[in-house]
């Protein structure tokens, strides 16, 4: 029992340990990966759904201690959207809204290119009129536009 309980305080401590000094992206080391991403287009925002799987050592500190801890490596991958709220995360899967990504211009809404702070195996882009884009090993979003 005793043995038991020190193993599992020996994992907590390594677990923690290993948090603090490494992020779950850095250094071109991918701890998280992006399988997909769809962005969802309302006026000038955007809701942005993303599945994602973690390496196993990830996984078991997500296990532990929350998705919650996943939050700072979903705001690194999406900074360049600017004003983003993590609206729901899990251990495969996050929803994010994101104020701002497009302006308005005339009848049309413009969107300028917004990088990722890494490569999605595939982006999907959903228009207003449900019309979709999908593309393949994305780095960025493209620039486009709708109505």
């Amino acid at each position: 029992m005793k043995l038991t309980a020190f193993l599992i305080i020996a994992l907590i401590i390594s677990l923690l340990s290993f948090s603090a000094s490494n992020s779950f992206i850095s250094n071109g080391e991918e701890y998280i990966h992006f399988k997909q991403v769809t962005m969802r287009f309302q006026g000038t925002n955007a809701v942005i759904s993303s599945s994602y799987g973690l390496d196993m050592f990830s996984s078991m500190y997500i296990s532990l201690l929350g998705a919650h801890n996943l939050e700072p490596s979903i705001d690194t991958f999406f900074s360049d959207f600017g004003d983003i709220e993590v609206v729901e995360i899990g251990r495969d899967h996050a929803v994010i809204f994101a104020k701002n990504v497009s302006r308005k211009n005339d009848a049309f809404y413009l969107h300028d290119s917004h990088a990722l702070n890494g490569t999605v195996d595939v982006l999907t882009m959903v228009y207003p009129d449900g019309s979709t884009k999908s593309i393949a090993d994305a780095n960025s979003t493209p620039d486009t536009f709708y109505s």
